[in-house]
């Protein structure tokens, strides 16, 4: 299966929705979206508590934090919500849920109140090179591939927003 989503207008910003089948279990699933040095890997460097009033931080490539957040809900291995905090950016929210689906376990993101479009594409390349994590553990995370495939996956969200009436800006990590 591939990364699917959808877009909606969302008060303020944007919805975004997406889904994909993990060839894993949900625990091992939990484990690479919620522990920092599994999360390094695919995604970005993290530090904090992943629990339910938990705080956590990701890290630029330079350290500086780039986003926080607080754990409001927690079911560990079946998802988590987190609010979801740029800096220069208003408060967004987070929803992760693990479904069993045979051997496999279905991903279900969704993130509310969006203000930067560049999520779409973002998390899209995400969701994908946590495929790649997966299937290759302990593989480093390999950010020039991250950003070849936002680039390659920028112009049809930029077309996708137009559809709903929002226009893409620049793409940012």
């Amino acid at each position: 299966m591939a990364v699917t989503s959808d877009i909606a207008p969302d008060e303020p910003g944007l919805l975004l929705e997406f889904h994909e089948v993990y060839d894993t279990d949900p625990d091992d699933l939990w484990q690479a979206v919620t522990s920092p040095d599994r999360l390094a890997r695919w995604m970005a460097a993290y530090r904090g508590d992943f629990r339910l009033g938990g705080h956590w931080q990701a890290l630029d490539t330079d350290g500086a934090v780039y986003c926080d957040g607080e754990v409001t809900a927690c079911d560990r291995p079946h998802g988590f919500t987190t609010t979801w905090t740029v800096v220069g950016e208003p408060p967004s929210l987070l929803t992760v849920v693990f479904e069993p689906d045979g051997e496999r376990t279905r991903l279900h993101l969704r993130h509310e109140h969006v203000t930067q479009p560049g999520y779409g594409p973002g998390w899209h390349a995400y969701l994908e090179a946590l495929a790649g994590h997966l299937a290759q553990p302990e593989a480093p995370r390999d950010r020039d591939a991250w950003l070849r495939r936002l680039g390659e996956l920028a112009p049809g969200y930029a077309e996708r927003f137009a559809a709903v009436g929002i226009t893409m800006g620049a793409v940012d990590d």
